[in-house]
């Protein structure tokens, strides 16, 4: 049986870190892919994106009480 009352939210922000990152990340490497002729920014945009939002994420969970 488990323990309904022990809430694990360890990494609660993680999620919505990688969600908002890779939305971040492919909204500015579309907006660099109009006006540049740079076609692999669409593929480094959305990891870089999703980098940079776990890594925000983290130190935010870092600090949680």
């Amino acid at each position: 049986m488990t323990d309904k009352n022990n809430n694990n939210d360890e990494n609660s922000y993680v999620g919505f870190g990688v969600a908002f990152g890779l939305l971040g990340g492919a909204t500015l490497s579309s907006i660099v892919g109009i006006f540049f002729d740079f076609p692999l920014i669409w593929a480094f945009g959305p990891g870089f994106g999703m980098l940079i939002g776990i890594v925000i994420s983290s130190i935010m969970d870092s600090f949680k009480d």
